[in-house]
């Protein structure tokens, strides 16, 4: 038998010779192009090339530039025009969770609730102790009944809003990784107005029952308060008028603002109180001839119930059991009600001991020394060596020391003599200047006239003192 001879010594001899069909290859070429059109990629840049390329062996490879248009679906049919893109696939870092939805609670401040309170479910207590008070507002004041909204996302503090009035409200929310606070104004117009009120049992009262506010009580209080002490002097059957400030923000009522000018009637006493305003931005408030209404003292330190005991030079101590000189009067009224100091002055004592607790010595001027003890606190900044202004809270009513109940010892010294401070004339203040004077009885006349009922308050619109220190 004979066999054929070899083509190839090399080649095995019953191997047979592999033959590439390029049939087939042009059958798979057309089935990668039907299924292209299937997924919507028919439009490609080069066909040509694609099919050429199937058919391109290992020794000559194709050199085609890179152009790859990068979609976002593949099932979406690409741009109609413009040019492809050259696109990198973004690192898994890159990738940005979505932040989860913030949400507000709204509610209003309880009994005995603090800002710690509110806030130290959402706030780290070491930035909550950091928390300084704003300029304008005490974190102390927090109001029983206020309203307050409170802005959380994942259950953290985003910012705590809280209305202080009708136009101011306390925002705190974190900047830099701290938290801060600070007090915004709305902006509010202010129309001329004027109150009119009978006092039944209190001036608070009266007042409210009239369309004002406690602020607006204190204000009035505060004008007459070196001739009147409202805590007892008050008979039912007195009256008030008053032109005030009426707020309005966004066209709607707001509350009230500054007290302009005041007339109070008890009995026969006629007390009347216009406002100008004084070197310091504030209104300053004299009667019809220019004679301040503020006295250098106040006729009392706080708003008390009654007066427990008097100045003696021989009294029965209550708790010690003999008798000695009490050179000063008790005040009796609940823990925690507020003091303030009777005239501008500068703290020169702050203290405790056994006999008078906590207790606060204020001078004014050369003359007068005024005393307070038994004090439950003392008031937020006060300190040996602090500046104070005639009714500046200074410190609150307790029972340290010797004492059988709630009730503030006050004591004044003239050149370091005791004072009966209920039977004290109490110096006068500094009159108008009479640069001023003129211009001053001029606005008078106008005040009368709106609280006589003779003009309306709106023709005091154009005339209101510019308002640079609140109340």
């Amino acid at each position: 038998m004979s066999y054929p001879p070899l083509g190839d010594p090399g080649r095995p001899i019953f191997s047979k010779r592999r033959r590439r069909s390029r049939r087939l290859l042009t059958l798979l070429g057309l089935a990668a192009l039907a299924l292209a059109a299937v997924l919507g990629l028919t439009r490609l840049t080069a066909p040509r090339a694609f099919l050429e390329s199937l058919f391109q062996t290992a020794s000559a490879p194709s050199r085609s530039e890179t152009n790859i248009a990068v979609v976002g679906n593949l099932f979406e049919n690409p741009p109609e025009t413009g040019p492809a893109v050259n696109a990198a696939i973004p690192e898994p870092d890159a990738v940005i969770a979505p932040q989860p939805d913030a949400r507000t609670i709204t509610g209003e401040v309880r009994p005995g609730q603090t800002l710690a309170g509110l806030l130290g479910r959402h706030a780290e207590p070491a930035k909550i102790a950091a928390l300084a008070d704003p300029e304008d507002f005490s974190f102390s004041d927090l109001r029983t009944g206020q309203p307050y909204r409170l802005t959380l996302r994942d259950r953290e503090l985003v910012s705590f809003e809280y209305d202080i009035n009708e136009t101011e409200t306390l925002v705190i929310d974190e900047n830099d990784g701290e938290l801060a606070a600070r007090v915004e104004t709305k902006q509010c117009e202010v129309r001329p107005a004027l109150l009119t009120a009978t006092v039944t049992s209190t001036l608070s009262e009266a007042v409210a029952e009239a369309g004002g506010n406690l602020a607006t009580a204190l204000a009035l209080a505060d004008i007459f308060a070196s001739d009147m002490d409202f805590s007892r002097d008050v008979q039912p059957g007195d009256t008030v008028r008053a032109v005030v400030e009426q707020r309005y923000v966004e066209g709607r009522p707001a509350g009230l603002g500054r007290v302009l000018a005041a007339r109070y009637v008890s009995g026969d006493k006629v007390l009347e109180g216009y406002g100008i305003l004084g070197d310091k931005g504030r209104l300053e408030y004299y009667d019809a001839d220019g004679t301040p209404r503020r006295k250098t003292f106040l006729r009392a330190p706080l708003s008390f119930l009654r007066v427990t005991s008097g100045f003696t030079a021989s009294r029965l101590h209550p708790i010690l059991k003999v008798r000695k000189p009490h050179y000063g009067v008790d005040y009796a009224a609940p823990t925690g009600t507020p003091v303030w100091t009777v005239g501008d002055g500068v703290v020169i004592e702050r203290g405790r001991n056994h006999a008078a607790g906590n207790y606060l010595t204020v001078r004014h001027g050369k003359t007068y020394v005024t005393r307070y003890n038994h004090l439950s606190r003392f008031a937020k900044g006060i300190a040996q060596g602090s500046r104070v202004v005639q009714g500046q809270v200074i410190g609150y009513v307790g029972a340290t020391g010797y004492a059988t109940g709630p009730h503030l010892d006050f004591r004044m010294y003239a050149d370091g003599r005791p004072v009966n401070a209920l039977d004290n004339d109490l110096a006068e203040a500094t009159p108008l200047p009479r640069a001023r004077l003129a211009e001053f009885r001029e606005d008078a006349l106008t005040y009368a006239a709106v609280l006589d009922g003779h003009k309306p308050p709106a023709a005091l619109a154009d005339a209101l003192p510019a308002n640079k220190g609140g109340m």
